[in-house]
């Protein structure tokens, strides 16, 4: 299982490091001392159980645990503190578990085999091809778009990523000759809106989420050949013959990433 333990303390985490680093159930471990970075962390990543203290300074742990349910409903919550007053107000956050410290190894055992069992089986419903040009298929069918610009805004959020977009940066791609007024800030709020429901229709928009300025794909629920060559799968690499999105202009930079990636890794 891929798990993160969030708190403010690097002695607790330093202590949560050495109680599962044997475990054989636990694939990767993560350790965050500011609930912001858990979260771009489970929003770019697959993370399978989250170990999260309750009293921090910056966030409060139950308002970590809705952000990283809106970014992945299916990560385990598990609450570990040294308070008992919050135990009736953990279970309403979706929460699987809460252990009082101090923990045992046993405990934080008992808490892992209980998630492995509320494990879904993973389906990623969307499949992305970016190379030669960009396409996307749900559950194996073509998707339509009906508008070339929201086809376009979706590839843009596709080609950031975990990074994510704001409004400015989609109007310098989509409509790079257009001043970035109220006018053009409206037109883009509607491509959105009409790509969303596209997404609606198929029953596919929780792959977008939103966080103050910037909209993003988590990339963690899709399937795409650029996430595969970014992760160093040799056979994307070799799959790839220099073109990526080739439908789009601004989509260069990253092309140029990939050629590079292919020159020094691929060969």
């Amino acid at each position: 299982m891929n798990i993160i333990c969030v708190d403010d303390e690097k002695p607790a985490l330093d202590n949560f490091q050495l109680t599962v680093k044997d475990f054989p159930e636990v694939d990767s471990l993560h350790l965050f001392q500011e609930g912001k970075d858990a979260v771009s962390w489970v929003r770019a990543n697959h993370v399978d159980v989250a170990f999260l203290d309750m009293e921090m300074q910056s966030m409060h742990g139950l308002e970590l645990a809705r952000h990283i349910k809106e970014a992945d409903p299916n990560i385990s919550i598990i609450f570990v503190t040294a308070f008992e007053q919050y135990a009736l107000q953990a279970f309403g956050a979706d929460a699987i578990g809460y252990l009082l410290k101090p923990y045992t190894r046993q405990e934080i055992k008992k808490e892992l085999e209980k998630a492995a069992r509320f494990r879904p089986v993973p389906r990623k419903r969307v499949t992305i091809q970016t190379m030669p040009g960009f396409v996307v298929f749900i559950d194996e069918e073509r998707l339509l778009w009906g508008r070339t610009k929201v086809e376009e805004m979706f590839a843009l959020l596709v080609d950031r990523g975990s990074e994510g977009v704001t409004t400015g940066e989609v109007i310098a791609c989509l409509w790079p000759g257009r001043a970035a007024d109220e006018s053009t800030q409206s037109l883009s709020r509607v491509t959105f809106k009409r790509m969303m429901d596209t997404l609606k229709e198929k029953g596919v928009d929780d792959i977008i989420a939103a966080d103050g300025r910037k909209k993003y794909l988590l990339t963690h629920k899709v399937e795409c050949d650029l996430y595969r060559i970014l992760d160093g799968n040799q056979e994307a690499i070799r799959l790839y013959s220099g073109e990526y999105m080739r439908q789009y202009s601004w989509a260069e930079t990253r092309n140029a990433q990939i050629n590079s990636i292919k020159m020094t890794i691929g060969k």
